[in-house]
């Protein structure tokens, strides 16, 4: 849901979205998989571009 969420609002903004990197709790906090809400710490480094980007490297 979380990431359905930076997707929806990347394509509402009209903007185009990177992932660098998905971020998440520590070793000090597994995840049970059969208590899936367990897994509420996270976050995701994102690119976002700029109109004035290019992807030609320039």
């Amino acid at each position: 849901m979380f990431y359905d969420t930076i997707v929806a609002a990347g394509i509402e903004a009209g903007k185009k979205i990177r992932v660098l990197h998905s971020l998440s709790q520590g070793p000090d906090h597994p995840i049970n998989l059969f208590h899936p809400e367990g897994h509420y710490l996270k976050g995701l480094v994102l690119y976002v571009e700029d109109e004035n980007t290019s992807d030609n490297g320039i």
